[in-house]
């Protein structure tokens, strides 16, 4: 089998095991490089190969060196099915950084000073309840409860479904949107390609 071979196989392996499209895009961009640089056959690389290749490795952050780590480690173990760890697969130590927090009161005063309703209601609606980007632009119209005041976040970080609570300030300005634009789903874009 060809070098190429090796990566096809990762990406279909990476597939059926349901990680997600940027996850296989981001291990196949390291996966290809390991294998373009080794001089023998894929089957023929020991453990000396891969630990040298991570020793070698000039990483440029913590993140990065756990992606690299991680699909090295892939290819060692799921595609080439070495079954003994005689490679070192060791975590760097996170940073511990606290997280910089916004005043919550400038963040009404921001969004009070928003005059239109759709960006208003997004905007009020994400910073409500923590949401990420991905998870705004997915939400539909029957994931808001309002009888129950729950919101319900499918397909989140890791595929997982979430619930969180909606407010009653942000169901009245929900509603307002609504009466005003009649969206069909939640927060349409009137962007047409």
């Amino acid at each position: 089998m060809k070098k190429t071979d090796y990566s096809e196989i990762s990406k279909q392996k990476l597939e059926y095991l349901n990680y997600s499209p940027k996850t296989i895009q981001l291990y196949i961009s390291y996966i290809n490089p390991f294998l373009n640089g080794i001089t023998k056959p894929p089957t023929e690389l020991t453990s000396k190969d891969f630990q040298s290749y991570l020793d070698d490795y000039k990483f440029t952050s913590i993140s990065q060196q756990n992606q690299v780590i991680n699909a090295v480690r892939f290819l060692y173990r799921e595609v080439l099915n070495k079954k003994y760890d005689k490679v070192s697969f060791k975590r760097p130590k996170s940073e511990k950084k606290l997280p910089q927090v916004i005043d919550s009161q400038f963040i009404l005063d921001k969004l009070s000073k928003i005059k239109n309703l759709k960006h208003k209601a997004v905007l009020t609606l994400t910073f409500s309840v923590g949401l990420r980007v991905s998870e705004i632009v997915n939400l539909k119209i029957e994931d808001i409860d309002s009888k129950r005041m729950l919101i319900h976040i499918k397909n989140a970080k890791g595929r997982k479904d979430r619930i969180v609570p909606l407010s009653q300030n942000v169901l009245e300005l929900l509603r307002e949107y609504f009466k005003e634009y009649h969206p069909k789903t939640l927060f349409e874009s009137n962007y047409s390609p």
